[in-house]
C-alpha cells in the first residue's frame, strides 16, 4: 500500500508561462555546497543572537521576562514570515527568478539589522545627541526593534534558501541536498561555539570594541557572502504571468489558509509527525544548559552554603561542554548517515557499491525513538557525566530532524505530480532520455543504480539556457514556497504551547531549595517531551509502512 502523492487542490486553476530551466553553475562537485552555503551564516547569526542578545538585553536594564517577550519574536516570525514569503516568492515574476531576489532583499535587511545589533548604543547616541538618559532608553529600544528585525528578515531568508533546494533539485538528490544543509547547520553550531570562546577584540579590535559588535560585522560578511555565492551560481526559471492576472496579497493569504486544510496525506503526515516532534526538541534546545547547570549546582551545594558565583558560571560552561559534544554527534551524523540512506523504501536511488541503503522513513522514525529513550533516560541520570551523555546522543537524532523531513517533504512535493511540474534540469524523465535507449537484451528485475554523481554529472549535460516560453499547469511543485512555510507553522506553534507550560512548570517550583533529592525542574518538560516523541514515532512508523 502506497501513501497518497495526490495533488494539492489549489485556490486557482490556472496555466503559467515560463522561461528558461534550473542550473546550478560551477564544477560538479560544488554544486550541492554552492545551493547549501548560504544556511552556514543563518545558523552562526542564530547561534551568535541565542548566546549573546540576552545577556546584552539584561545588561541595558530589561528584565528577564522582558527579554522572554522580546525573543517570542523568534517564533512569531516564523509563524508569519514563511508562508507569505513562500507564497509571494511562489509568483514571483522577477527576471531574476522566483527565490533569489527575495533571498537577497532578506540578506541586506538581516546585514543592516545584526549590525544595528552590535551598535546600538553608537547608533543611539548620535540619534540623541549624547544625552544619557535619552540615550539608555533609545539603545533600549533600538536593541529591541533589532532582534526583531534580525529574525522576521532571517526567517524570510531560511524559507527561500530551503524553497531553493525544492526547485532546483529532482527527487533523486533532495535527500543528498538536504543532508548537505543539515551539515551546513552543524557547521555552523560548532563554529558559533568556537568563536564564541575567543578573545576577540584582541584579535579583531578594527571591526569594534566589544565581541557583540566583532560578532556582528563576522555574521554580516558570512550570510552576504555565501548567498552571494549562491544567487551567482543558481539559475531559476522566470515566471511569465497573463496580463489578466495578478494576484493580490489577499489572494495570497487565501492561498496559504486553503492549502494547509488540502494538503496530500503523505505532506499532512509529515507535518503532523514535526509537531508532535518539536514538542520535544524544543525544551531540549532551550534549557539543556540549565538543566546540566542545575545537575552541577545541586550536587556542590551544601547546607551550610548555597551556590557561589563561580559554582554558577562552571555550571554555565558544563552545559555549553555538552552542547558541544551534542553539535559534533549532529555534525558527524549529516556527513555520514546520507552514505547508507534512500530516499524511501520504493527509491531505486542507492550509492555505488554492495553497502545496504536504509530507507529514510525508516532512519527519521528510529530517530524520535532514540530521542524518546534519551528523555527517559533523565529518570536515571542524577550525575554530570550522565547528563552530557544524554544530551550528547541527543545530537544524533537532531542531525537527522534537521535533514530527513525536509528531503521527504521536498520528494513529496516534487513527486506528487508529474504532469505539473516545473521544468527543472533533473525531472526523472529527461534523466531517463538523457540516459538513452535500454538494452533490450538488459534483465528488467536489477536496474542499474542511480548515484548522485550521476545526476550531478547530467545537470552538467543540460543546456546553459532556453529562452522558450512554456505554458505548463500551476501544480505542487509550484507551490514549494507556500509548503515549507505550512510546514514551519507546524513547527512553531509547538513552540509557543511549550513556552507557556515550561513557565507554567517553572512557576510551579520556584521555591526548590534546590536540594539534592529533588529533581530541578527542566526535567518534566524532557519526560513530557518523550510522550510527545514517542507520538511522532509512531505517526512516522505508519507513514514508512505507506511509502
Amino acid at each position: 500500500m502506497t501513501a497518497g502523492f495526490g495533488p494539492l487542490p489549489l485556490a486557482e486553476d490556472h496555466t503559467q508561462a515560463v522561461l528558461g530551466t534550473t542550473r546550478i553553475r560551477g564544477p560538479r562537485w560544488a554544486h550541492l555546497p554552492t545551493l547549501t552555503i548560504g544556511l552556514l551564516g543563518v545558523q552562526i547569526l542564530w547561534s551568535v543572537e541565542l548566546s549573546y542578545a540576552p545577556p546584552y538585553l539584561l545588561s541595558l536594564g530589561l528584565t528577564k521576562p522582558g527579554v522572554a517577550m522580546v525573543f517570542l519574536a523568534g517564533p512569531l516570525s516564523g509563524f508569519v514570515m514563511q508562508p507569505i514569503i513562500g507564497a509571494l516568492a511562489d509568483n514571483s515574476t522577477s527576471r531574476w527568478g522566483r527565490r533569489r531576489p527575495y533571498m537577497l532583499l532578506g540578506c541586506a535587511v538581516c546585514a543592516l539589522s545584526m549590525l544595528l545589533l552590535g551598535y546600538t548604543r553608537e547608533v543611539a547616541t548620535v540619534l540623541t545627541g549624547g544625552t544619557n538618559s535619552m540615550t539608555d532608553r533609545a539603545t533600549v529600544w533600538l536593541a529591541v526593534v533589532a532582534i526583531y528585525l534580525v529574525d522576521f528578515s532571517v526567517n524570510a531568508v531560511q524559507a527561500v534558501d530551503r524553497a531553493l533546494l525544492v526547485d532546483i533539485l529532482p527527487p533523486s538528490l533532495q535527500a543528498s541536498g538536504n543532508a548537505w544543509a543539515a551539515s551546513m547547520l552543524g557547521l555552523g553550531s560548532l563554529i558559533g561555539f568556537f568563536i564564541g570562546n575567543l578573545d576577540l577584540p584582541t584579535y579583531l579590535p578594527f571591526f569594534g570594541s566589544t565581541e557583540l559588535q566583532i560578532l556582528s560585522v563576522l555574521v554580516v560578511l558570512l550570510i552576504v557572502i555565501g548567498h552571494l555565492v549562491t544567487a551567482v551560481s543558481v539559475r531559476e526559471i522566470v515566471l511569465v504571468r497573463p496580463e489578466h492576472h495578478n494576484p493580490s496579497l489577499l489572494t495570497e493569504l487565501r492561498q496559504i489558509w486553503v492549502s494547509m486544510w488540502t494538503l496530500p496525506r503523505t505532506i499532512r503526515q509529515i507535518c503532523m509527525i514535526q509537531f508532535f516532534a518539536w514538542l520535544g526538541w524544543f525544551p531540549v534546545l532551550v534549557y539543556t544548559t540549565m538543566y546540566v547547570s542545575d545537575l552541577y549546582v545541586r550536587s556542590v551545594r551544601t547546607e551550610e552554603r548555597g551556590p557561589s558565583v563561580g559554582d554558577l558560571d562552571e555550571g554555565t560552561r558544563l552545559g555549553s561542554r555538552a552542547l558541544f559534544f551534542s553539535a559534533t554527534l549532529t555534525l558527524l551524523t549529516n556527513l555520514l548517515l546520507p552514505i547508507i540512506t534512500s530516499a524511501t523504501s520504493s527509491s531505486k536511488t542507492t550509492m555505488k557499491g554492495c553497502v545496504p541503503s536504509i530507507p529514510l522513513p525508516t532512519i527519521w522514525m528510529m530517530s524520535h525513538l532514540l530521542f524518546c529513550l534519551c528523555m527517559l533516560a533523565t529518570f536515571a541520570v542524577s550525575t554530570i557525566q550522565g547528563a552530557t551523555l544524554v544530551i550528547a546522543i541527543t545530537g544524533v537524532a537532531w542531525g537527522i530532524a534537521q535533514w530527513a523531513p525536509f528531503a521527504l517533504l521536498a520528494e513529496a512535493i516534487l513527486t506528487s505530480s508529474t504532469k505539473s511540474e516545473l521544468p527543472t534540469a533533473l525531472r526523472p524523465t529527461e534523466v531517463d532520455a538523457l540516459m538513452g535507449e535500454i538494452d533490450e537484451d538488459a534483465t528488467p528485475t536489477n536496474p542499474e543504480p542511480v548515484s548522485t554523481e550521476d545526476d550531478l554529472d547530467r545537470l552538467e549535460m543540460h543546456p546553459d539556457s532556453d529562452n522558450r516560453a512554456v505554458s505548463l499547469e500551476i501544480g505542487l511543485s509550484a507551490q514549494a514556497g507556500v509548503i515549507l512555510g505550512i510546514h514551519n507553522v507546524c513547527i512553531v506553534i509547538p513552540q509557543f504551547l511549550v513556552t507557556i507550560f515550561c513557565a507554567v512548570i517553572f512557576a510551579m517550583f520556584e521555591n526548590d531549595d534546590g536540594s539534592r533529592n529533588k529533581p530541578n525542574s527542566v526535567v518534566y518538560a524532557f519526560r513530557f517531551g518523550a510522550i510527545w516523541s514517542f507520538v511522532a514515532f509512531a505517526i512516522c512508523r505508519r507513514m514508512a509502512r505507506e511509502l
